[in-house]
């Protein structure tokens, strides 16, 4: 007898008989092909609240500070984009099981829109896409002015009681902010940076402008945090004509471990071209000036933003500045670190010269990390303050004098043993330390109640 055998053992599929003798040997039957299951259609769910919600011609209206989620019937890669992309990233976004969850935001006064995709694969994908109402109107980005020197971008976020500070490194520090509950009219940053008893992490607000205090990097030293004054603007002037003035300049120069204070009167001219800076030893008016410095003005390398530079040195002085508009007024701003040695960081602060000195209440904060108020009368000063340990300090009626340098909008005051010089514009104040005495390199700022 002839033995054949069956080749190949481990095929998945055999011919049931390798063939029997002579030529009778029957077909064989093959198994069915066995497939995979289809894949089933791809179904949401949407939950605004917590609780379902109905589209209106495929879309969802929503607001921002709702809680969104989106559900599947299946594992799904989700895309969630935002239009446009600055003003309605949403909030805290994640993915847990096959929901995903975010709180809407929309940092802008217009309507913006949120698509969130999801998909198993290109044949099986789908949409969905919420209309945000516009923002609250005090929501976006600002431009901070930081007394360390620095300047940053401030975000708001008002619907969702958030904020973000992005320094120049790209660095961004994010929290909550909550009302104060001793000033309905000031907000407080939380922060991790400090932990004082007092929260003197605040701000306040008047339309596109921000004064407050926060926990900023020491200067030169960026891993040490101490509360300090800035003034932010969204309001920026972008129109070079438009800086011409006259402004008092309140300001100070820092390093690791000593301070100076700064006060100088500049006067912009020539649709906003030149800058001139009175340099005499004493603090002179731009009138009375013996030593003038002159400065060129040319746009910086992002809008709002000015360069100067000395005419005689343009190498070793030259700076930014910007030009807000506070209360139909212009305010200059700037802070940086100087190109010169010894390379100070600098910060400063101009009012708008007027012979106009209104009663003013304002709050604010001092670079001792102290927040309280400031009032003036036509003669007199007073200030309440309470430091970062909580325990108070302040002074009463101290005489205002009008010193012999005639700036109408600057004027003098000593109080503890140290002199100060002090401008107003019945909307921002600044206090600055005289340069030879205990006071030297300390500002305060406040905004008006």
């Amino acid at each position: 007898m002839r033995l054949r055998y069956c080749a190949g053992a481990a095929m998945l599929a055999v011919v049931a008989a390798c063939g029997g003798g002579g030529g009778g040997g029957g077909g064989a039957v093959l198994p069915a092909v066995q497939t995979s299951a289809p894949t089933p259609a791809l179904s949401l769910t949407v939950k605004v609240n917590g609780n379902e919600a109905q589209a209106s011609n495929g879309r969802y209206a929503v607001k921002p500070g709702d809680s969104i989620a989106v559900s599947s019937n299946q594992a799904v890669n989700w895309t969630p984009t935002p239009t446009p992309a600055e003003t309605a990233t949403p909030r805290t976004p994640s993915v847990a099981g096959t929901s995903w969850t975010a709180r809407v935001a929309n940092l802008s006064a217009a309507a913006a829109v949120l698509t969130v995709g999801a998909s198993t694969d290109a044949s099986h994908a789908r949409d969905v896409v919420f209309d945000i109402a516009p923002g609250d109107a005090r929501n976006g980005s600002y431009k901070v002015f930081a007394t360390n020197g620095s300047r940053l971008t401030l975000t708001l976020d008002f619907d969702n009681m958030a904020y973000a500070m992005t320094d120049e490194n790209d660095v961004t520090v994010a929290d909550a902010i909550a009302v104060d509950p001793t000033d309905s009219t000031a907000y407080i940053f939380a922060s991790t940076r400090v932990s004082a008893v007092a929260a003197n992490s605040r701000f306040r607000m008047t339309a596109d402008t921000v004064v407050g205090a926060f926990p900023f990097h020491a200067p030169k030293v960026l891993t040490s945090y101490a509360v300090q004054p800035f003034v932010a603007s969204r309001a920026l002037v972008t129109t070079q004509a438009a800086l011409d003035g006259a402004y008092t300049r309140l300001g100070i120069n820092l390093q690791t471990s000593t301070r100076d204070s700064n006060i100088r009167q500049s006067r912009i001219s020539g649709g906003g071209t030149v800058l001139q800076l009175c340099n005499d030893v004493a603090i002179t008016s731009i009138a009375a000036c013996t030593l003038l410095v002159d400065y060129t003005v040319s746009p910086g390398p992002t809008p709002g933003l000015w360069k100067v530079a000395n005419v005689a040195d343009p190498v070793n002085d030259w700076g930014y500045f910007a030009m807000a508009r506070v209360a139909g007024k212009n305010v200059y701003l700037s802070a940086g670190t100087s190109p010169g040695a010894p390379n100070d960081s600098v910060f400063r602060i101009g009012l708008e010269e007027s012979a106009a000195w209104p009663n003013l209440n304002a709050i604010g904060g001092d670079t001792s990390g102290s927040w309280g108020t400031m009032v003036y009368t036509a003669t007199t000063y007073d200030t309440m303050m309470v430091r970062t340990d909580a325990t108070g300090y302040g002074f009463a009626g101290l005489s205002l004098g009008v010193p012999s340098f005639t700036i109408s909008n600057l004027k003098s005051f000593s109080a503890g043993g140290a002199y100060y010089f002090t401008a107003q514009d019945g909307t921002l104040a600044a206090v600055v330390g005289a340069r030879s005495g205990p006071a030297a390199g300390q500002i305060q700022i406040g905004l008006a109640r």
